[in-house]
C-alpha cells in the first residue's frame, strides 16, 4: 500500500479523541504535517472532556468536539442521536479527504465514516472493528520506543519528516533516544493572567514553586495521598518552596484528604481552574510532580522539569517525553508479576518520599539559581 500524496490533498482530519495525555503525545503529528505541507487544512476531533488541551493550537485549523457525557449517559437516546447527527454534518461540511486515526478504537474510527472521509488510515494498535473501517499504516509497535515517536512514524509514512532540527539545543540532540519535537499546545494570555491571580492568593507568585497533581485516571496509577501530603510538607519546611496542588473538580475528595493529612497549610487549586489555567500553572512551575497522568505530559510539552512516579505502566513508552531520567519506576524490581503484565499493582507504592525529594531537589535549586543569580 502506498500513501496518498498529501501535496494533492487539501483537508485532513486527525482522529484522537482521548485521553488528555494521549492527545498531547499525538499533537506533534499535527506539527509535522503542517511543517511539511503548509497548505494542508488540519482538523482534529476529540471528546469535550479532553479537547481543551489542543484547543487554540496554531497547527490545528478546526477542532471538532464530541459531547462525551451526552453519548455516554444515553447512547441510544434522542439527545445522543441528535448530537451524532449534528457532529456528522459538521464534519461532512468540511469535506475532509483523508482521516488519520491515531487511537485505533471504534470510538475514534467511526467519526471518519460518519464524516464521509473517503480515505481513512489507522496508525496505532488497531483494535475492535477498526480494521474494517481503516487502512492500516505499516508502522511497528515497539513497547520500548516512546509513543510520540510511534505516532510520528505515521507522519513520516505520509511524507512528513518527524524530525525538528530547529528545536535541537545541541547537535547531540539529533541522536538522543528522544530528540526534541514540537508540541503545538497553546495557553491564552487570559489564562496566564488568571493563573497569576490565583497563585498570588496562595502566596506562590513571583517565586519558584512546585506544582503537584495527586490524581490519575485510574486508582492504581495513584501514589498514596498520605505520601503526597508528607512530600509537600517537607518541600515547604526543608526548602522554603511553596507547593501548589492542581487537579480537576472530580479530585476534590483528594483535596479534603490532603487538608486532613498535611501538617502545614494547604495551597490547592484543585477544581478551581479551567483546563487552560491549570496548563498555565503547570508550565509556570519550577518542577511538576505527578503520576502517569495528563499534567505530566503537559509539563513535558512545555519543557518543565517533571518528577514522574510510575508503577505498572512503562515510562519508556508513555513517560514524560524527553525526561526519562527523572522518572521513578519500581516495576523492574517486581518478581511477582509476569514481564508483560502487572497483576498486583503495588510497585508504585514502593517509591518513597525520600526518593522523590532526591530527584526534585537539584531541579528546585537550579530554578532558584536561575531566578536569583
Amino acid at each position: 500500500m502506498h500513501p496518498v500524496d498529501l501535496r494533492q490533498v487539501e483537508r485532513l482530519l486527525i482522529l484522537k479523541v482521548s485521553s488528555m495525555g494521549d492527545i498531547v503525545h499525538a499533537s506533534p503529528v499535527a506539527a509535522a504535517l503542517k511543517r511539511a505541507f503548509p497548505h494542508l487544512k488540519l482538523g482534529w476531533i476529540a471528546e469535550d472532556r479532553h479537547a481543551g488541551v489542543i484547543e487554540g493550537s496554531p497547527r490545528i485549523d478546526r477542532l471538532h468536539v464530541i459531547p462525551h457525557q451526552v453519548l455516554r449517559e444515553k447512547p441510544f437516546g434522542r439527545k445522543a442521536w441528535q448530537a451524532v447527527l449534528q457532529l456528522s454534518r459538521e464534519l461532512r461540511a468540511e469535506r475532509y479527504q483523508v482521516a488519520l486515526d491515531l487511537q485505533g478504537l471504534l470510538k475514534s474510527a467511526i467519526w471518519g465514516v460518519l464524516g464521509g472521509v473517503p480515505i481513512r488510515y489507522g496508525a496505532h494498535r488497531m483494535r475492535e472493528l477498526t480494521p474494517l473501517l481503516l487502512r492500516r499504516i505499516p508502522v511497528p509497535d515497539d513497547p520500548n520506543r516512546h509513543v510520540v515517536q510511534q505516532y510520528l512514524d505515521a507522519a513520516r509514512w505520509l511524507g512528513a519528516p518527524g524530525e525538528f532540527p530547529d528545536l535541537y539545543a545541541t547537535p547531540e540532540d539529533a541522536f538522543a533516544p528522544e530528540p526534541p519535537v514540537e508540541f503545538p499546545l497553546f495557553v491564552p494570555e487570559v489564562a496566564h493572567q488568571q493563573a497569576l491571580l490565583k497563585l498570588a492568593q496562595l502566596g506562590a507568585d513571583g517565586v519558584p514553586f512546585v506544582s503537584i497533581n495527586p490524581s490519575a485516571g485510574r486508582e492504581w496509577k495513584r501514589w498514596h495521598i498520605a505520601k503526597f501530603a508528607e512530600l509537600s510538607d517537607r518541600i515547604e519546611a526543608e526548602w522554603g518552596v511553596p507547593v501548589v496542588f492542581v487537579g480537576g473538580a472530580g479530585d476534590k475528595p483528594l483535596e479534603e484528604q490532603l487538608r486532613t493529612l498535611k501538617t502545614r497549610p494547604l495551597r490547592s487549586l484543585i477544581g478551581r481552574t479551567s483546563l487552560k489555567e491549570a496548563m498555565a500553572i503547570v508550565c509556570r512551575s519550577a518542577v511538576h510532580i505527578s503520576g502517569d497522568t495528563g499534567t505530566a505530559h503537559i509539563a513535558a510539552a512545555f519543557r518543565v522539569p517533571v518528577v514522574a512516579l510510575y508503577g505498572p505502566t512503562r515510562p519508556e513508552r508513555t513517560g514524560p517525553y524527553g525526561q526519562r531520567e527523572r522518572v521513578l519506576d519500581r516495576r523492574p524490581l517486581c518478581t511477582a508479576c509476569p514481564p508483560d503484565r502487572c497483576l498486583r499493582k503495588e510497585c508504585l507504592q514502593w517509591i518513597t518520599v525520600d526518593e522523590v525529594l532526591e530527584k526534585a531537589h537539584p531541579l528546585i535549586e537550579a530554578a532558584q539559581v536561575g531566578r536569583n543569580p
